[in-house]
């Protein structure tokens, strides 16, 4: 028998992947009847070039964004236990922080379908977290578009 997840922790912004992440991970948290964390990471350029701790930098606790509380509403709609977390800095760093802070069993981040320069160019969060961490993680592509019927 498969460990129970206790704890997952999700990523979110306001986009499809993201969509793509919450919707996998309240389900997976339906399944093993886990809390969710939800994390929203404002960034700040150029924070992934100084040092420093591993430690999350929070807003105050009444700091919320609208992806936090359309997604907590989600949560409550699937009866999944949750909270959010509204964090400032470089994101790979920060979830990553907040995971072990957490002791989370799941970190689930939502990827955009990149190709050629965009994604050599535009930073990927999935990746980058993938090296900060030793934390499990979930990488959920959004959905790849349907092409239209004429």
């Amino acid at each position: 028998m498969e460990p129970k997840l206790e704890r997952i922790l999700i990523a979110v912004d306001s986009g499809p992947s993201s969509d793509a992440a919450v919707e996998r991970g309240l389900s997976l948290a339906t399944d093993d009847g886990a809390e969710v964390i939800f994390v929203h990471v404002v960034a700040i350029p150029g924070e992934h070039f100084v040092g420093g701790g591993h430690n999350p930098d929070r807003v105050p606790e009444r700091g919320q964004t609208r992806s936090l509380l359309d997604t907590r509403e989600k949560a409550d709609e699937a009866g999944v236990k949750s909270r959010g977390e509204l964090l400032v800095g470089y994101p790979p760093k920060q979830i990553a922080g907040l995971a072990d802070e957490l002791d989370v069993d799941l970190v689930i981040v939502g990827a955009r379908r990149l190709t050629g320069i965009k994604r050599f160019v535009l930073s990927s969060t999935s990746r980058a977290l993938v090296g900060e961490t030793d934390r499990p993680v979930l990488v959920v592509t959004e959905p790849a578009p349907v092409a239209a019927h004429t």
